[in-house]
């Protein structure tokens, strides 16, 4: 019996005994939809999560923070510099693998009012770098420009939700007077809407970090200093750098200059978002084991499941292959007609389980981005790749292959005298 012959057969077996083939495949089908489901998941949520990160500026962008001093240096808390306008200009003299550099004062929550409106925004004093560096744009106007920091103007620029808040619908922020706190600000510049998910106007933007984002207000950072703050401390310190590639030399420099800048006081930490891309790879390596652990035992019980169905089989059809041995079938014939009758088996369990995850990630989506979560809205495009699918498949026949060898070896050495007297 050649291949096609064992297939046919194959198929007319598992045909004439449609619910004990489907009881067989059952493990196989949930084995692969949770293995194709799960990896299509993760891929999600990673991609996202890339996302976000480039959203917030990408791996290039270090962010430099305020810290309390190390337990040695307690005692000397009241001696500590902090972060100073200082700073910015020796990273700019002493780090030139920095290309840009936006020191920050945040002003907190301010009520930010106009013509009897009023927003409570989060009012930040920054440079013109600020743009570049968080990699946001700008809808209408301009943002903050070097002559407004030589001049200490008191020009703003506001977040998308800050102007849907003060101004009438179809009015034109640009030049008019807004008061922050108790100072008169003209606005020079509308930001764009940011939203993790994605697309602008979307009303979901304005929730969670969509909703920090574009509740700002930026004024340049020594209108800051003068008007609100009076002191150059910062509150944190962005830098972008020129090159992935160059990213740890530039920590790792970063750090030798605002020690020195500081006189030895560590009053400062230095953070990259490739840290945190790194923490959510261990955790999607946790992910990845522990449900493709669970997969794989739904698809080896799926195995075990095949294998006994075929032994059952096989002791049902023991007069059919003793009356093919009597004819001159071979013991290679009766093995490949009940090996490949086991992959077709595990091969249609496999197809359809690839055709229940596919139903499975989109009710995930489905369900995830009804929850309103900002990481879950980016996660409502997910798909099943391709790859994905063919690993799933392959994995799932490999599984009946093994199964079915045993099953397959048992029937093919029945003696076939034996077999005919079988009742």
């Amino acid at each position: 019996m050649n291949f096609y012959g064992a297939f046919v057969n194959g198929l007319r077996e598992i045909l004439a005994h449609k619910m004990r083939s489907l009881l067989s495949m059952s493990g196989i089908i949930l084995g692969v939809a949770a293995l194709v489901a799960m990896v299509s998941v993760v891929q999600g949520m990673v991609g996202q999560f890339k996302g976000f990160i480039e959203m917030q500026g990408g791996i290039e962008k270090i962010t430099i923070s305020t810290e309390s001093l190390p337990k040695e240096q307690e005692h000397l808390q009241d001696s500590a510099p902090g972060l100073r306008m200082t700073d910015v200009d020796a990273i700019r003299k002493l780090v030139p693998s920095v290309s840009h550099i936006s020191p920050e004062i945040s002003i907190k929550w301010t009520r930010v009012s106009r013509n009897g409106k009023e927003f409570n925004a989060r009012v930040t004093g920054t440079m013109s770098d600020w743009l570049v560096i968080n990699k946001r744009s700008v809808a209408q106007g301009r943002f903050l420009a070097d002559a407004d920091e030589l001049s200490r103007a008191k020009v703003c620029v506001l977040g998308s939700l800050v102007v849907e808040e003060i101004f009438e619908a179809n009015e034109d922020p640009i030049g008019k007077p807004v008061k922050i706190g108790g100072e008169w600000f003209t606005v020079v510049g509308v930001l764009d809407t940011y939203s993790v998910g994605g697309g602008n106007g979307d009303k979901k933007a304005n929730r969670g970090p969509g909703r920090w984002m574009n509740g700002g207000c930026y004024i340049p950072i020594h209108t800051a200093m003068t008007n609100y703050t009076s002191t150059d401390k910062l509150s944190s310190l962005y830098v972008r750098v020129s090159s992935v590639d160059q990213l740890d030399e530039t920590v790792s420099r970063l750090d030798r200059v605002l020690l020195q800048s500081h006189d030895g006081f560590q009053d400062f930490s230095i953070s990259t978002n490739e840290e945190m891309l790194d923490e959510f790879r261990k955790t999607e390596r946790s992910f990845m084991i522990s449900l493709g652990g669970v997969a794989f035992i739904s698809l080896f019980i799926g195995g075990i499941g095949i294998m006994n169905v075929m032994l059952a089989a096989i002791n049902e059809r023991i007069r059919e292959i003793g009356v093919r041995k009597a004819v001159g079938a071979r013991a290679s014939d009766i093995f490949l007609q009940f090996l490949v009758e086991t992959a077709l088996v595990s091969g249609l369990g496999g197809a359809l389980g690839l055709g229940l995850s596919l139903a499975l990630v989109q009710g995930i989506s489905m369900v995830m981005s009804g929850t309103g979560s900002p990481m879950s809205r980016g996660m409502t495009g997910m798909a099943v790749e391709p790859g994905v699918m063919l690993a799933g498949f392959v994995f799932s026949v490999g599984i009946g292959v093994v199964s079915g060898i045993f099953p397959a070896l048992r029937a093919s050495r029945l003696d076939p005298i034996e077999a005919l007297r079988y009742e």
